[in-house]
C-alpha cells in the first residue's frame, strides 16, 4: 500500500509517502529513552536508530504512541517525547497506577513539521525510585501526512 501526494506540475512525478511502526518491549531504567524495534517500515523518509526515529526533511509527520507498563501499586510512569534531544512536556503523558493495580497505560499523538534538516524523535520513560522494576511494551506509529514545499505548491 502506498500513499501519494498530488503534484504541482504535470512534468514532476508524484511524491511517495512513508509510514512505519516501531515496537517497544523492555525493562529500562528510569530517565532513559525507550529502545525500539521495527515492526514495519515503508518508504525512505522514516527510519530507526535504536532509540531514535529519524525523520527526513520536507514533510509533516503524524506520530502516535501507546505504552502499557507494570510499575508498583500507587505509583506512576511518565512518557515524554523528545524532539532532537529536547523534552516536549506538552506531548507527555503522566500515567498513575491505582492502589489495587500495578498496570498503567499512556498514549498520545502529535504532528511534527520537518523543514530544514533531519529530526530525531525518541520517548523518555521516568518513574519513581520506589519502583524496583518496570516492564513496558507498546508501539509508536509514524506517518508522513503532507509534503512541505518551499515554493508554495501543494
Amino acid at each position: 500500500m502506498r500513499f501519494y501526494d498530488c503534484f504541482c506540475r504535470p512534468d514532476k512525478p508524484r511524491e511517495s509517502y512513508s509510514y512505519a511502526q516501531y515496537g517497544v518491549q523492555s525493562s529500562p531504567p528510569s530517565n532513559s529513552d525507550l529502545p525500539m524495534l521495527v515492526l514495519f517500515q515503508e518508504g525512505d523518509q522514516i527510519s530507526l536508530d535504536n532509540t531514535q526515529i529519524l525523520l527526513a526533511p520536507g514533510y509533516l509527520y503524524l506520530v502516535d504512541y501507546i505504552f502499557l507498563a507494570t510499575p508498583e501499586p500507587d505509583s506512576y510512569m511518565q512518557i515524554t517525547p523528545k524532539i532532537n534531544n529536547s523534552l516536549r512536556l506538552l506531548y507527555s503523558y503522566f500515567a498513575p497506577t491505582g492502589s489495587a493495580s500495578r498496570n498503567t497505560s499512556a498514549s498520545g499523538s502529535f504532528t511534527i513539521p520537518v523543514t530544514e534538516s533531519n529530526t530525531a524523535v525518541s520517548f523518555n520513560l521516568t518513574y519513581p525510585a520506589t519502583v524496583r522494576n518496570i516492564d513496558i511494551s507498546g508501539a509508536v506509529s509514524v506517518t508522513t501526512i503532507h509534503k512541505i514545499n518551499r515554493n508554495g505548491c501543494r
